[in-house]
Formats: structure tokens, sequence, C-alpha cells
């Protein structure tokens, strides 16, 4: 039976320059959940390549219904301040194949930063669920971007993470 692909696509302009943004997603890549309301803790393995700081990360979620997963990376390339991870494990059972890229572009006097899912689901589940699921990563990746944007800006949680703390 043939995959379902789900492509989900978000960005943000970030008032920032793409090197300070970059510190923050890359080279701190494995500091996700010091921001990300998504990610409850996060922590990285591994001797890094091309430059990064590790090799992969285990991230434990806040979401309902997402399990702790591993996100290797697996393209780095500092030269054009770009990266991409493949989600290893913790995926759902219909879901072969994860990747989220991370594009940081200079733009005007800040930054746009772009990230792009990529997904292959299996059998009718997949089938079934592409749509919601679709729906379902477009808004983490929106509200993750929104969070990074109060982060980088301001050097601050956003209020969603901040609740998150304080419980």
């Amino acid at each position: 039976m043939a995959h379902t692909s789900v492509q989900v696509n978000e960005s943000i302009f970030i008032n920032t320059s793409v090197g300070e943004l970059w510190k923050i997603t890359a080279l701190q890549f494995d500091k996700i959940g010091l921001w990300s309301s998504g990610v409850k803790d996060s922590k990285g393995h591994g001797k890094g390549f091309n430059g990064s700081v590790c090799r992969e990360r285990q991230c434990v979620p806040t979401y309902k219904g997402f399990k702790e997963t591993t996100e290797r990376i697996i393209d780095y390339q500092p030269e054009l301040k770009k990266f991409t991870y493949q989600i290893v494990a913790g995926l759902p059972k219909m879901v072969v194949y994860a990747t989220n890229t991370w594009s940081h572009v200079q733009e005007k006097k800040g930054t746009r930063i772009s990230m792009k899912i990529h997904m292959e689901l299996k059998g009718l589940m997949g089938k079934i669920m592409k749509g919601p699921l679709k729906k379902k990563m477009s808004k983490i990746l929106k509200e993750n971007l929104e969070e990074l944007k109060v982060y980088a800006e301001t050097n601050k949680v956003h209020e969603r993470k901040q609740k998150l703390i304080l419980k």
C-alpha cells in the first residue's frame, strides 16, 4: 500500500539577526525545552557534526497523546543557517517517517524563520488521520514560532510556557 504524504510549512518574522536566532535554534538545539511550551524537558546526546551541538535530542512533550521523542539531526548547514532533524523514536505507529527543516533567512532588519514538516503515513489510519494531523501539526508549528519570537525578541518565555513552568 502506498504511503500518504503530509507537508506543513509555517514561518514568522523575528526582529533579531540571523546569527542571534541561529544561536537559539541550532547552537542550543538541545535546549528547546527552555522556550517551547510543547516541550516539558529536552536534552542532547551524541557527538555533533558540522558544528552542531549534539547528534540528537530527547524531548518530553506536553501535548496530550504524544510520547517522548528522539530527534536526530540529519542535515546541518551552518553556512546556509538551515538544519533538518528526523524524529526517530516516539511517533505514532501510522507515521513511517517524519522530518522538520528549520531555515533562517535575513529579511529587512530581522530574520524570517521557516519550519517545514514532512511526514509519511501508512495504512488506512494514515489516510483517515491525514487531515486532522496536518491541522494539528500546523497549530503546533505556529505556536512554536510565536514562542520562539517572544523568546528571541525579549529573552523571556511566552505566556503559554510561563503557565507550564508555574504548574
